[in-house]
């Protein structure tokens, strides 16, 4: 199951799906009653796979928060999202691998932008684990890979 970190983008036919079950919410926010009843409704698949989660991690006493993938963060709130110091996350600005901006002197950074750095560093860290095992297998460490 995907992190409810890794944002849930709906485009072209989705977005018609998620407009429909948004306007059937909002007719059933009015009744005074504690239970809806739903009928059924087409969701896309990134949809359910998030509605899923939440309630998984509702029912095991979870918290659940959602954000907008344009929420803006400062550098030590970056830094604690990819779990890093905030001055390794600077240099990380500075030199280019992450997008920023600048409010007055302040480097400011969108968690979309954040999220994307994160899916590409842990792509890279697989594959370089992938190719040291690899390389272990030919050098005759290990029987196999």
């Amino acid at each position: 199951m995907p992190s409810l970190a890794d944002p849930a983008i709906f485009s072209g036919p989705d977005e018609a799906q998620v407009a429909e079950l948004r306007q059937f919410l909002e007719r059933g926010a009015d009744r005074s009653t504690a239970k809806r009843k739903f009928h059924e409704v087409k969701l896309p698949g990134n949809l359910y796979r998030v509605l899923v989660q939440i309630v998984q991690d509702l029912s095991d006493g979870k918290a659940v928060s959602l954000t907008s993938a344009v929420q803006e963060l400062t550098t030590q709130e970056a830094a604690s999202f990819l779990g890093c110091s905030r001055q390794f996350l600077v240099r990380l600005l500075d030199g280019g691998k992450i997008a920023f901006h600048r409010v007055g002197t302040h480097r400011r950074v969108y968690l979309r932008d954040l999220i994307s750095f994160r899916r590409q560093r842990d792509l890279n860290r697989h594959e370089a684990i992938r190719q040291m095992a690899r390389d272990a297998v030919g050098d005759g460490v290990y029987d196999e890979f």
